[in-house]
């Protein structure tokens, strides 16, 4: 044989016996990746909210009804699907009770302190009144998480102030105090 026909021959040998002798050095199996939703809103607080514990304390001179309290944190949590519900959004309404006649009741929403991660929602700037309609006061949350607990997530600040209507102060009623109850709620956008 010649040398070229020996090589040859010497090739096919090796792939033939290459291929019946190789291993099967590979596997493979499946891996289910899920990320689940999640929606979940924690109004924290370490006090009691009382608005209105101011007193004339001489005659003639008027009640200053003007209060505030800023010791509310909304905290949440938030995975969102980019496709079926890409944002949501923060609302606040009173469920029980009433506000009493010539006072209102004001919400106002700060930023986001910077404790967690995420795409975090944009608070309403404005000052709003407190009613039984839902207002929004936190826009456009996505995936993201507050952290826990005060000076975590967004504060909210409560103003109780005279109302701007005629007579309000004459519609002062101290039989009206009263207590009232409110939600907040996280929705989809």
């Amino acid at each position: 044989m010649t040398t070229t026909y020996k090589n040859i021959a010497l090739f096919l040998f090796l792939i033939v016996f290459g291929n019946l002798c190789a291993q099967d050095n590979q596997g493979s199996h499946k891996v289910n990746l899920k990320i689940p939703e999640v929606a979940l809103i924690n109004v924290y607080s370490n006090l009691a909210v009382s608005l209105g514990n101011n007193t004339v304390v001489e005659a003639g001179k008027p009640l200053n009804i003007e209060d505030t309290n800023n010791s509310v944190w909304i905290n949440y949590s938030s995975i969102v699907g980019s496709q079926t519900q890409p944002s949501r959004d923060i609302s606040i309404r009173i469920s029980e009770g009433a506000i009493p006649a010539g006072v209102k009741l004001y919400v106002k929403v700060a930023k986001d302190m910077g404790a967690g991660a995420g795409t975090m929602g944009k608070p309403v700037g404005t000052t709003q009144e407190l009613t039984a309609n839902p207002l929004t006061i936190i826009t456009d949350i996505g995936s993201a998480y507050t952290g826990v607990g005060a000076n975590k997530g967004n504060n909210v600040q409560y103003l109780l102030k005279l109302s701007d209507e005629p007579n309000a102060y004459a519609n002062l009623d101290f039989d009206q105090s009263s207590t009232v109850v409110i939600n907040y709620t996280l929705s989809d956008n």
